[in-house]
């Protein structure tokens, strides 16, 4: 059955085919309904697609770890967490490849002090798609959202990043901020960033950014003439960029597999 995923919180234009994607929903996600109580750490790591709802009280950490290795299935993943006074959502999102990935992840920041703080990172080729959503809801006083998204594109893959800053009425002193960076290797690749920040209190402080692009040139000719060759001087950036994201990943374990040991020793 056909369905409608990643709606943001503001229509823009018809034409930009942003409005949310049609899909058929496959029923291939963990369903988890989380509750931290006051004060409580959590970290939760999940594989591929997952449908969750989180409560955390007052002053509760929860870091949630969202991991894709590729593969051939339709993933579409669903995140809503609510955050009460001081409470602090933390969502590492790394997309090693994968046919086509649909990710929503809205938080409400209703808790005076509350924070929300998003990482994604992805590498994608061939005909690979990756769909997102984030949203950050402010409504508590003095609330803070970061959301940051770094990723490569290559051959004909698909990227859409929706990232929403809404101040509600009520949230004074509160500060928004999002950023991404988009390394393109190829000419066949499409890219769209649709960020977004929805205002109705004045005493609030948000701004986006993104670098979207090639590799500098010189750069790259600065490094061929020190003997690198050129298909290399590509991967090791594009491996740089993803790897970024994944030394961010609260998780010791997975952090290492995923680097590699030499990579994970100098961390140590």
């Amino acid at each position: 059955m056909k369905t409608v995923v990643n709606e943001p919180l503001a229509k823009t234009f018809g034409w930009l085919r942003v409005n949310g994607t049609e899909v058929d929903a496959p029923e291939n996600a963990k369903k988890l309904s989380l509750s931290l109580s006051e004060n409580e750490e959590r970290t939760v790591a999940v594989e591929n697609a997952a449908q969750i709802e989180a409560v955390l009280a007052k002053g509760a950490t929860l870091k949630l770890i969202q991991l894709r290795r590729g593969g051939n299935e339709t993933l579409v993943s669903d995140i809503r967490v609510n955050c009460a006074e001081g409470a602090r959502f933390e969502w590492y999102r790394v997309v090693l490849g994968g046919a086509a990935s649909y990710d929503n992840c809205s938080v409400e920041l209703a808790g005076d002090g509350s924070s929300f703080a998003a990482e994604l990172g992805y590498r994608l080729g061939g005909k690979e798609k990756l769909d997102v959503n984030c949203e950050a809801i402010h409504l508590g006083k003095r609330t803070k959202s970061a959301i940051h998204s770094s990723g490569v594109l290559a051959g004909e893959s698909f990227k859409l990043m929706r990232g929403t800053i809404d101040f509600r009425t009520g949230c004074s002193g509160s500060v928004g901020n999002e950023t991404e960076d988009v390394l393109l290797l190829d000419d066949t690749v499409r890219n769209q960033s649709v960020p977004v920040i929805l205002c109705a209190e004045e005493d609030v402080a948000g701004d986006h950014g993104a670098t979207i692009g090639r590799l500098d040139e010189q750069l790259v000719y600065y490094l061929e003439a020190r003997g690198i060759e050129h298909s290399y001087v590509y991967e090791m950036m594009a491996k740089a960029k993803l790897d970024a994201v994944i030394r961010k990943l609260p998780d010791e374990k997975l952090r290492r597999e995923l680097l590699g040991e030499e990579e994970a020793n100098e961390l140590d």
